[in-house]
């Protein structure tokens, strides 16, 4: 009888019926499982809705001093205590296909601050649909995020029913609770609700926590509103909160954005089938359209900041106001020239001008000695965006007491299709590997400190002119001209401040590093070059009738062509380059991550007479610090590998984005990146070159372990580290 009764409850116990959650949590499923099967087949209807956007970035409170310097004077806010940063306000219409397709046309918007750093400036973005498989909230993220009716939703979510309620119209919706299996996966918490007759979300309110791995922020949680509109739910309002931290900065925002709909039966017939967004109207500060279509109140602290901010810009368009703001830029920015560009602006009279920082400008090379590279720039605008820009600059070297100068031209005329025009001409010292080896700071510290001298130059006198323009969407045409004389150069002076006896300087010849001979004869050479760069299916934005284009979905197939024409002006090369290359950024993998990659091969058709400078070359690395750009190498040797003949270079790259790191206790905290790649190169004169790599990455920081291969076996491995500040 004992045995019976403990079966009995075992019994009940699996199906729920002594326990009211097991039963809620049965009943949730099933409902789940009947939503995810709705979802099967895609339905989407030809609207058109206006929207209204409003995003607001908050600083909640801040230190009093940040690099020794008071809060308030370094970032220019009013306190270090509760203070609107930014406010962007947009009213739009918004059109939408059968296919899934959103386009939006932004009628006029309205902008409050300077430091807008993560934004949703399109009411678009915020039509997040939960019925997809994954969400991604790209602004502050790239990561993806499982919706709780995913195909696959029951692998990280469980459910229970909360309640059921019936509305004064008899329409019953079930409230489910949504609970992650692993808190530490891409996944959310918090509430849907279902309408019982139709099987689909009327609204939402779930939550990232700090777990789920994005930078600076510690919680998001999304509110979105549903609409049903025949036999498929629309957002009619999303509201997206969040809070984070950074270095003591404690700040949060809100994003909203509401939605009006009518049926239409054109899709959007004033846009290009690439162009999925138009902003024809400007900053509409100074007039009330966006107020008059408000339909979120601005809370206190909005309403106050705004009112400053209008009262401001209604006498912003005077002249008078204009000179002293300038003047007043002029005076703050005057101390900080040693470490920092100078500005100084003419806001009436609509140009610009820099000044060079001083430190930045100082440099240390074998070849030059302790140096100094300065220059200007000019900037003049047009009413209609247009522009043109000269600088100007001088590079001396201490030792070799030689003065060389530039002069700079470029002409932005045609602003629709990327239209410009640029001249330079003057004398310099280049790097062998046109590609750029290391920065001049990095080369300056590995000089003076550790006695490794890796940068090799060579002198350059010349004049250049080249033209580039969109030829049709997402095809650009470049071109240009060159007339230089091409000097070697030998080092002048040898000075570390450190004296490592396993080291010696090099000579200003890679491939003779003791003697240091001519790398090649001073020669005169006339280039011509071409490319022409295609993009599949690029998506883009109008903006007041210029065109600025998306992050790349679709590979991109660069053609290009180089030629040194002989005997003409003077010239002694003669050679013919051809190269085609085929790159991938950001290939969306859903929850692995995504993968970018570059395949590219070329051949000298003619070689009759050519010059080490123009080969090809390609971004080596003898430093600890690297390049991370996607075509650089880790142990690649600067100049070793420069071809004057066919070559295949490929390189791949994944990033995991925190799904193993993710799980590990207390690495997860810091919120890295997981890398993985490898790098291919290969020539008939040099043979093949390999390279595999793993990382970790946090923003602008990167340190990856790589391990090369040769012809013969392993070259190289260690640590390379990448930073971009």
């Amino acid at each position: 009888m004992k045995s019976t009764l403990v079966l009995l409850l075992i019994l009940c116990n699996l199906y729920g019926f002594s326990n009211p959650k097991g039963k809620a949590t049965g009943i949730a499923d099933s409902i789940i499982r009947k939503v995810i099967e709705r979802n099967k087949v895609d339905s989407y209807l030809t609207l058109e809705a206006e929207a209204y956007l409003k995003n607001s970035h908050v600083l909640n409170k801040g230190p009093k001093r940040f690099l020794g310097k008071k809060v308030t004077s370094l970032l220019k806010l009013e306190s270090n205590k509760e203070q609107i940063l930014s406010l962007y306000e947009a009213s739009s219409k918004l059109y939408f296909s059968k296919t899934g397709e959103i386009k939006e046309d932004i009628k006029a918007y309205k902008t409050l601050g300077k430091y807008r750093t993560w934004e949703f400036k399109h009411a678009a973005d915020l039509q997040l649909n939960f019925n997809k498989n994954y969400i991604t909230l790209e602004v502050l993220t790239p990561k993806k995020f499982v919706s709780p009716i995913a195909k696959n939703a029951f692998k990280f979510y469980r459910y229970e029913l909360e309640k059921t309620e019936t509305d004064k119209n008899g329409i019953k919706t079930d409230i489910i609770k949504i609970i992650p299996k692993n808190k530490f996966s891409p996944t959310f918490n918090g509430y849907i609700h279902i309408n019982t007759t139709t099987q689909q979300i009327c609204k939402l309110s779930l939550t990232l926590g700090n777990n789920a791995g994005i930078s600076f922020v510690n919680q998001i949680k999304i509110e979105q509103n549903l609409l049903q509109i025949d036999s498929t739910y629309y957002p009619t309002e999303t509201k997206i909160t969040y809070q984070g931290n950074l270095a003591g900065f404690y700040f949060s925002g809100t994003c909203v954005a509401t939605y009006r709909y009518m049926h239409n039966t054109v899709f959007a017939k004033t846009f290009a089938p690439l162009e999925v967004q138009k902003i024809q109207a400007q900053d509409s500060s100074s007039n009330n359209y966006v107020v008059n279509k408000r339909t979120v109140p601005l809370s206190p602290l909005e309403q106050k900041a705004s009112f400053k901010h209008d009262s401001l810009k209604n006498s912003q368009s005077e002249r008078k106001y204009l000179d002293s703001l300038d003047r007043l830029t002029l005076k703050q920015r005057l101390y900080p020239l040693l470490f920092s560009r100078f500005k100084f602006q003419n806001s009436y009279r609509k140009y610009t001008l820099y000044m060079d920082a001083v430190a930045p400008s100082l440099f240390y090379n074998t070849v030059e000695g302790p140096g100094i590279k300065y220059g200007i720039e000019f900037f003049k605008y047009a009413n209609n965006g247009s522009y043109w820009h000269i600088r100007p600059e001088i590079r001396y070297g201490f030792k070799n007491n030689e003065l060389n100068s530039d002069l700079s031209f470029s002409w932005l005329y045609d602003l629709k299709n990327r239209a410009a025009v640029n001249l330079s001409l003057g004398s310099t010292y280049r790097d062998l590997n046109p590609n750029g080896t290391l920065s001049t700071l990095n080369n300056s510290l590995n000089t003076l400190l550790f006695e490794q001298n890796f940068l090799k130059l060579y002198r350059k006198e010349y004049v250049s002119i080249s033209s580039g323009r969109e030829l049709a969407n997402g095809l650009y045409f470049s071109g240009g001209l060159e007339l230089s004389k091409n000097i070697s150069v030998s080092n002048n002076f040898e000075y570390s401040l450190r004296d490592i006896k396993t080291r010696n300087f090099t000579s200003n010849n890679p491939f003779d590093p003791i003697t240091g001979g001519k790398l090649f004869p001073d020669h005169t050479t006339f280039r011509l070059s071409g490319s022409l760069i295609y993009n599949f299916h690029h998506h883009y934005i109008t903006k007041e009738g210029i065109k600025i284009y998306q992050i790349p979905k679709n590979p991109r197939i660069i053609a290009s062509y180089r030629k040194g024409i002989p005997n003409i002006l003077g010239s002694e090369t003669d050679y013919d380059f051809v190269e085609l290359e085929i790159q991938q950024e950001r290939l969306n993998l859903g929850l692995w991550g995504f993968s970018s990659f570059s395949f590219s091969t070329g051949k000298f058709l003619n070689n009759s007479i050519n010059y080490y400078p123009d080969w090809k070359h390609f971004l080596g690395n003898n430093a600890l610090v690297f390049n991370s750009g996607l075509k650089s190498f880790h142990f690649l040797d600067f100049y070793a590998y420069s071809t004057d003949k066919q070559f295949i270079e490929a390189h791949y790259e994944h990033n995991f984005n925190s799904k193993f790191i993710g799980r590990l206790p207390l690495l997860r905290k810091l919120k890295l990146q997981e890398l993985a790649g490898a790098a291919y190169l290969g020539s008939p004169d040099r043979g093949s070159y390999y390279e595999f790599y793993i990382g970790l990455s946090r923003l602008t920081v990167r340190a990856d372990y790589a391990i090369s291969f040769g012809e013969n076996g392993r070259l190289n491995q260690g640590f390379k580290l990448a930073y971009s500040f």
